[in-house]
């Protein structure tokens, strides 16, 4: 049907209908539990788990103060990934299988242990290698390799006394945490970018991601690092938003993590650098979005 240009007329602003002031898609929902172990609600309604591990423990830090986390109110897992072996970093895996069977995502160097230590279905696990890439339904995973600690430093968690009595297979299991720490960048289906950094090895990271810098960046928080450092590090990696992991872990002078994240935030303006640091509320659901507003 042949189209008759000549009734086309110019647009004009019609006052009387106000054009919108903003807008906005959500790109992700997550909510922050305790140490790396963050669960994300993906754009086709699968959930991603990272290193479960709960507060309140039996293996937690001493002295510990977090409010306990309810099973009834985990949800659906459909996946898991693991950056690295050790107890706080896989200790609650069998309570989220048992109710989810999710697909578990880790090195293929200790995945036998993995499943030997709680009982995993070797056909529930997905074994990776580092710095290759992998599709899944949900999201597109590149592996990067890094390193848990210094090479050649100090070194003082003598994995293996981890081991649990009843769970033989746990000791070797955290041996190989030292050894093995493997950090994810997850382009979900909507081509938001997931930045899940771990350990120590900055500088493979951000070598890895300088064409592909994530959306939203997950840094880990080591215990050490002070705000210059840990600033330091986001500006190599890159990122628009960046959220803390593993701060429960924590010394005296940097404890409060609404004050670290002010100062982090304060090196971020003063370099004039758009990154914004935020500090989520432990069991919150938070939305990451990307909008259009009017000055």
């Amino acid at each position: 049907m042949a189209t008759d240009l000549s009734t086309i007329q110019a647009l004009n602003d019609n006052p009387a209908t106000p054009f919108q002031e903003r807008a906005s898609s959500t790109s992700v929902r997550f909510r922050w539990i305790h140490a790396q172990c963050f669960q994300f609600e993906l754009p086709d309604g699968n959930v991603l788990m990272t290193d479960p591990f709960f507060p309140q423990n039996p293996k937690a830090w001493k002295n510990e103060m977090t409010p306990s986390f309810e099973l009834d109110d985990l949800g659906r897992v459909d996946y898991i990934t693991i950056n690295h072996s050790h107890f706080d970093h896989t200790s609650n895996l069998p309570e989220v299988f048992e109710n989810n069977n999710p697909i578990v995502i880790c090195d293929r160097m200790f995945a036998r242990e993995l499943s030997a230590a709680y009982g995993i279905p070797e056909y529930n696990i997905f074994p990776i290698v580092p710095d290759m890439q992998y599709q899944f339904d949900s999201f597109l995973l590149d592996t990067i390799h890094g390193t848990h600690n210094d090479l050649g430093g100090a070194c003082d968690l003598n994995c293996s006394r981890f081991a649990d009595p009843e769970r033989p297979m746990t000791g070797p299991l955290n041996s190989y945490g030292c050894l093995f720490n493997t950090s994810f960048l997850f382009t979900l289906t909507n081509g938001f970018r997931i930045g899940f950094g771990a350990g120590v090895d900055v500088k493979t990271m951000a070598e890895r991601w300088k064409s592909t810098r994530p959306n939203l960046l997950l840094r880990q928080r080591l215990v050490y690092a002070k705000p210059e450092e840990y600033a330091e590090d986001c500006e190599k990696l890159g990122g628009q938003m960046v959220v803390p992991m593993h701060h429960d872990a924590a010394f005296e002078w940097n404890a409060d993590m609404n004050a670290y994240t002010d100062a982090v935030n304060k090196i971020f303006r003063n370099n004039q650098n758009r990154m914004t640091m935020f500090n989520p509320k432990r069991f919150k659901w938070y939305n990451a979005f990307v909008g259009l507003a009017e000055e």
